[in-house]
């Protein structure tokens, strides 16, 4: 219950601002994450990062949150609003995966399915908000 009252006290930010709460929560973790491996020299004992660094893996993270912060910022602009939970699934789901990403020593596809999951997450919010804003559209013309 307490989950619930806290989400119904930010649903406006949840559901309008999603755009920036997506650029928040990236920047946010990635800070977090790299002050977590700044302190504990995780990457330099493990070395495995130095043999992908500087390729096409390392773009991924930050294009996904491009793609997600435009989609957001369209819906925005549109004054379509997303849905509550699937909102927060999706900040959760980012957070997650670019917190994970600041640790290449772990396997690089729990990373890379959360932001997989994060893009259905995208989808879904996406698809629900189109949905209930056609059937308030259509509710007003009947």
């Amino acid at each position: 219950m307490a989950i619930i009252t806290f989400l119904e006290k930010y649903r406006e930010p949840l559901t309008k601002g999603m755009s920036i709460l997506t650029l928040l929560t990236f920047f946010g973790f990635n800070l977090i994450g790299k002050i977590f491996t700044g302190i504990f020299d995780v990457n330099e004992t493990m070395g495995w990062k130095l043999g992908v660094l500087r390729t096409w893996i390392d773009d991924i993270p930050s294009v996904s949150i491009i793609i997600f912060f435009g989609v957001y910022l369209l819906l925005h602009f549109l004054k379509i609003k997303t849905d509550l939970v699937i909102s927060v699934i999706h900040l959760f789901l980012i957070a997650s995966s670019t917190f994970l990403y600041s640790f290449w020593e772990l396997d690089l596809r729990i990373t890379l399915l959360l932001i997989s999951f994060s893009f259905v997450a995208l989808g879904a919010n996406c698809y629900k908000s189109l949905i209930v804003k056609r059937l308030k559209i259509q509710k007003s013309q009947d």
